[in-house]
């Protein structure tokens, strides 16, 4: 590990969004998976963290234009654990992360609106990422008094621990 930890990398299974199960690794507050998709008739394959302790999953999109390769996209989502299974949903709220010189861009505030007024979302579990989304926001984005334009902690350190971790990679999409 970077940071000469001794945690150890425990298998797990990860669900993301009830549709896909997938192979991955925890590291303490961080999992790690990678799974394939097809987009516009090409076949990509993807690898995503999950920062247990906030609530968001964060990739590299193998998908994005060449003007932003290497940027972030971060994910609200809600974690529930079963054992050694994650089951990841996504909740609305997205936030776009490119070179510390370039402003992060928070998406989909209206659609989580949307949710919480609808009632897909309860009240609590509204408040409860918002609250989240500003944790993600102030510990690894939100520069208080810095003039030297870089992110406080982003990507996130554990992500450097699993970002070339190799274990066995198998998905599943899950028949509903």
């Amino acid at each position: 590990m970077a940071d000469g930890s001794s945690a150890e990398l425990t298998p797990v299974t990860v669900v993301r969004n009830r549709t896909l199960r997938a192979a991955g690794r925890r590291l303490g507050d961080a999992l790690v998976y990678d799974f394939g998709f097809e987009w516009h008739g090409q076949r990509y394959e993807q690898r995503a963290f999950v920062l247990l302790d906030v609530g968001f999953q964060i990739n590299q999109p193998v998908i994005f234009p060449p003007e932003q390769q290497g940027w972030w996209y971060c994910d609200l989502v809600k974690v529930t654990e079963h054992e050694n299974e994650f089951i990841v949903d996504d909740l609305w709220i997205d936030v776009i992360v490119g070179p510390a010189d370039h402003p992060y861009r928070v998406l989909d505030l209206d659609e989580y609106g949307d949710a919480a007024q609808n009632g897909t979302l309860s009240a609590a579990d509204a408040v409860d990422g918002l609250q989240r989304t500003q944790r993600f926001l102030d510990r690894h984005l939100n520069r208080r008094h810095d003039t030297t334009r870089s992110w406080p902690d982003f990507p996130p350190r554990i992500i450097a621990d699993l970002r070339h971790v190799n274990f066995p990679r198998a998905w599943s999409l899950i028949d509903n």
